[in-house]
């Protein structure tokens, strides 16, 4: 947990290759979250929802339950099979990074994406779920505490021409950011390596692949982590 507050994500190397051993470790933590893919969840490429992680192509950078009021905190990660597949490497980039970069390169875009709540959806599997927030959430002290940013699930809306120009001027850059491969951590999942991660800060992703990938999981809230950490223990 420290080395995740520390660089956003972390590796419980040495797991089990099992759905129970997964699901004892993320207890380890905290309670798992429920959602509408359920609390702890196994999942490969079969479309059962409605959703681009059920598929085999490329995810780019981006972070999860951007259409909740309450985005997840954390997610674990755990491929418990990766049979006769090519490509399927995970992508992470650190989303205070990119927010750092943009607050020196383009103000501008930084001021927008901290003001302008951006709408995002999720339609299907009997939910239609709506919320909005800054791409960059300060508390109330001024400080940088979420990162929270999904083009595949950002609603439509409009805006007058001026602003809605600016807004994709401001998108197209964290965007470019966010999938620029010096940013990115780039590495193959393998069984046994159980990766945690703040979904709050790090935004993930995932390359197009072949073959057969089955992945385990489950989301955290971020009060639980920040709670632990805390505690010491």
């Amino acid at each position: 947990l420290t080395q995740v507050a520390k660089y956003g994500f972390a590796f419980a190397s040495g797991t089990p290759a099992t759905r129970e051993a997964t699901e004892a470790l993320v207890h380890r933590v905290a309670y798992v979250r429920e959602s509408i893919f359920g609390g702890f969840w196994e999942f490969t490429a079969d479309m059962k929802h409605a959703d681009l992680a059920y598929t085999n192509t490329e995810l780019l950078a981006h972070s999860d339950g951007t259409y909740s009021h309450d985005a997840p905190g954390l997610q674990l990660l755990h491929c418990l099979e990766f049979v006769d597949a090519v490509g399927g490497d995970s992508t992470m980039v650190d989303g205070f990074r990119i927010a750092a970069e943009l607050k020196e390169s383009a103000p501008e875009h930084y001021e927008l994406l901290s003001t302008f709540a951006i709408p995002a959806q999720y339609i299907g599997d009997g939910a239609h779920l709506m919320s909005a927030r800054p791409a960059f959430r300060h508390d109330h002290t001024g400080q940088l505490v979420q990162v929270s940013l999904n083009n595949g699930d950002r609603a439509p809306f409009l805006l007058p021409p001026d602003q809605m120009t600016a807004f994709y001027d401001a998108l197209r850059a964290f965007e470019e950011l966010a999938n620029d491969p010096r940013l990115q951590w780039q590495h193959v999942l393998a069984p046994g390596e159980a990766m945690l991660f703040d979904n709050w800060r790090v935004l993930h992703g995932r390359k197009a692949y072949s073959g057969r990938r089955t992945l385990c999981g489950a989301y955290l809230n971020h009060e639980d982590f920040e709670s632990r950490l805390r505690r010491g223990h």
